[in-house]
């Protein structure tokens, strides 16, 4: 007699997660159960906040570099709170890239040791790269506007901005507020990958039907960055504020931290190298990939087969209800309004089971030497593989796995350990046709799962088109076009193609974060797509 199937499933690395011992807030996610602290509340840091206070005035009178040489060196043992060192780090995260790229006609290759030195400090205690990052100017750079009234886009404003815009806090904001689904979204995740650990399928059910129901509220608020965030404003104005120094043209050698390394044994001084922000760092959105088992690589490493995947239409925008929606989900059909999400077999994806002969690779524990025993006769060999990752220098890893470092360390470790215990898609598999009274409850959990699969896909769509108008689009048009108004976007932008002057340059423009975008985004959706759970397996 076959042993219990429930059993299959056990994970030796299996152990419930709590969230807080990652500093998740079960209510706010990741981001701080209360908002941001305003200023620092020890005087002793003054000097920061006055030049924070006065930063776009500073950089008007040409004064910015001026002032940040001449503050003194401070230390961060003032610093009392989590909270304190969040400000902290916001405001050195300004003050260095207010110096690094505030003079467009003279970038900085350096940055003083009097804000060097605190912002690598109170870098390592908060377990992040000293690089303005999703965390510094999402997470911790928001209040609301009527404290006694609750989260939403309505109620938030934004305590830092590069270019004193509108459209640079609402594209911080929209961002903040789907961070805002992080309680619901991590309770539901942490409540799935518990259920498939332990065989019970009607909470996992459940948890599914719940991770799909806040994807689709993500997308519908990530919808919102046309309404107040101009293409042209963030791409010529806010964007190059957001660059790093690594992969940067502008800076090819990266940048000095004065008074923290010193220089090397030729006597030259020591450059560092870091990924700018980008949305990839948002611990959400990667948790939602790992609950789901979708793996993405390197673009030069491993692409998923893909019989027929619906592109996302770069040159074309619908406009619904006064929103504009993404075409690229076949299948979907309106529900008051909105576009509902059919499952991945509705998506014009030709299901086979060639999706499921790709190896599970779990990529955290591949790169920490401690390979996951999946425990499912579909995926046996795999335990045998060797991770193709333990070779690669830090150039060559997976992008997404590279920029954690750009998490919060509590963030980080999560996704760390969140994946190796997350197998609801080899749980599901595993259980196939293993017990026939409970078929229609497997195929249950293959729909739920598919429509959170398809919901990703849309998400990707969604962030596919918005590059396309933030970025691409901006790329290609001449730096003295008129701004792109409100109007033009909602509704010019409906049924006739988006002239793109120079099609080849598109594989070719380059993310914050260093990526070649529409590439690597497409990869991404097709990633996700790969991993859809045929119907009839």
């Amino acid at each position: 007699m076959p042993p219990n199937h429930n059993l299959l499933i056990m994970n030796e690395n299996f152990h419930e997660i709590r969230m807080e011992d990652y500093d998740i807030n079960p209510i706010t996610g990741f981001l701080p159960p209360m908002p941001p602290l305003r200023t620092l509340p020890d005087e002793y840091y003054e000097p920061w906040e006055f030049i924070i206070e006065n930063f776009h005035e500073l950089l008007l009178a040409g004064r910015f570099r001026t002032s940040v040489d001449n503050m003194p060196l401070l230390n961060v043992d003032h610093l009392k709170t989590p909270a304190e060192y969040h400000r902290a780090f916001l405001v050195l995260s300004f003050l260095s890239h207010g110096y690094v790229w505030g003079n467009v006609n003279d970038i900085s290759d350096r940055i003083p040791a009097s804000i060097a030195i605190p912002w690598v400090k109170v870098s390592d205690y908060l377990g992040v790269a000293p690089i303005a990052n999703h965390a510094a100017v999402v997470l911790w750079n928001w209040r609301l506007i009527f404290p006694d009234e609750p989260f939403s886009l309505n109620n938030l404003s934004t305590l830092l901005t590069f270019t004193n815009t509108f459209d640079e806090s609402w594209f911080y904001l929209v961002t903040t507020a789907i961070e805002g689904h992080g309680g619901s979204a991590l309770s539901s995740i942490i409540s799935a990958v518990n259920a498939s650990n332990v065989g019970n399928n009607n909470q996992l059910l459940k948890a599914l039907k719940g991770i799909s129901s806040i994807i689709e509220s993500i997308n519908l608020t990530l919808q919102r960055m046309y309404e107040k965030c101009d293409p042209y404003v963030f791409y010529w104005k806010v964007r190059p504020y957001l660059a790093g120094w690594e992969n940067e043209d502008r800076l090819p050698d990266g940048l000095i931290y004065e008074g923290v390394d010193g220089n090397d044994e030729y006597g030259n001084p020591i450059y560092r190298k870091y990924i700018g922000g980008s949305a990839g760092q948002s611990a959400l959105i990667q948790a939602l990939d790992v609950i789901l088992q979708i793996e993405h690589f390197s673009t030069s490493f491993i692409k998923p087969k893909v019989n027929k995947v619906d592109e996302v239409n770069v040159d074309k925008i619908n406009k619904d209800n006064g929103v504009n929606k993404v075409n690229g989900v076949n299948g979907s059909n309106k529900v008051n309004g909105v576009n509902k999400v059919n499952g991945c077999n509705n998506s014009g994806v030709q299901s086979s089971r060639e999706y499921n002969k790709a190896p599970q690779v779990n990529i955290c524990s591949y790169m920490n030497n401690n390979n996951n025993n999946n425990n499912n006769n579909n995926n046996n060999n795999n335990n045998n593989l060797k991770c193709p990752f333990n070779n690669m220098n830090n150039k060559q890893k997976p992008y997404l796995y590279k920029i954690r470092e750009n998490m919060p360390g509590p963030h980080r470790r999560f996704l760390e350990d969140l994946s190796k215990i997350a197998n609801i898609r080899n749980y599901i598999i595993s259980n196939i046709g293993y017990d026939s009274s409970e078929d229609e409850e497997i195929d249950n959990l293959i729909k739920a799962y598919n429509e959170c699969l398809a919901q990703m896909k849309n998400f990707r769509n969604i962030h596919l088109q918005i590059v396309s108008v933030y970025i691409v689009i901006q790329e290609n048009r001449s730096k003295t076009a008129l701004p792109i108004k409100k109007e033009i976007i909602t509704k010019n932008y409906t049924t006739e193609p988006i002239k793109i002057t120079k099609p080849p340059v598109m594989d070719s423009i380059k993310g914050t974060g260093g990526t070649n975008l529409i590439p690597f985004l497409k990869q991404m959706r097709d990633e996700t797509v790969a991993q859809e759970i045929p119907n009839k397996y």
